[in-house]
């Protein structure tokens, strides 16, 4: 495989990220100078704080977000357990790849994967009552057009999506496969 065969996002700081990290660094030195009771000051710090470290981990992790390749599209998982939550699925069971914005969440853009309805599920997709009650609430959260995107569908955060570079990686790999864009 040539590197113009393979289409690969990695996660990186973005406008988006930056910001939040600012403002998360702004309040909790705020926390820190300012006088406020010990409630708010420990809630602050773990919510600003450590809510800002974690989400600068991520964005320098420059651990994988989307990889597009022969063998299939690899989601990557959360940077905290990349590992643990990256799905891959192979080209055989991709029917389409769709792009949709949640509206819940200041239109955040996602990316997920169509599935045939009797795909088995994705490796560390959770199974029995609970796992369907958070695909449940994934779905409905999430706003994705089809509930079978929400298994193999992952939030555009943190890293950002060259729609043209994926659609062209795709055909090249799956010609069948479609690419839709329901911004």
């Amino acid at each position: 495989m040539t590197p113009s065969d393979v289409y690969e996002e990695r996660y990186r700081p973005t406008p988006k990220t930056r910001r939040v990290i600012a403002i998360s660094f702004l309040f909790t030195a705020a926390l820190l100078v300012t006088p406020v009771n010990a409630l708010t000051r420990i809630l602050g710090l773990a919510l600003f704080g450590v809510g800002g470290v974690i989400m600068a981990i991520g964005a320098f992790s420059r651990k994988v977000a989307l990889r597009v390749d022969g063998t299939g599209i690899t989601l990557g998982g959360s940077p905290l357990r990349h590992a643990a939550t990256t799905a891959h699925v192979p080209w055989a069971e991709a029917q389409a790849v769709v792009r949709w914005r949640q509206e819940l969440a200041q239109n955040l853009p996602w990316i997920g994967v169509l599935r045939p309805h009797d795909a088995p599920p994705v490796p560390g997709t959770p199974t029995g009552p609970a796992g369907k009650l958070m695909a449940g609430f994934g779905y409905a959260v999430s706003g994705a057009p089809d509930p079978r995107l929400v298994a193999a569908g992952r939030a555009i955060n943190g890293w950002r999506l060259d729609l043209d570079r994926l659609t062209t990686a795709g055909r090249h790999h799956a010609p069948d496969v479609d690419v839709h864009d329901m911004r």
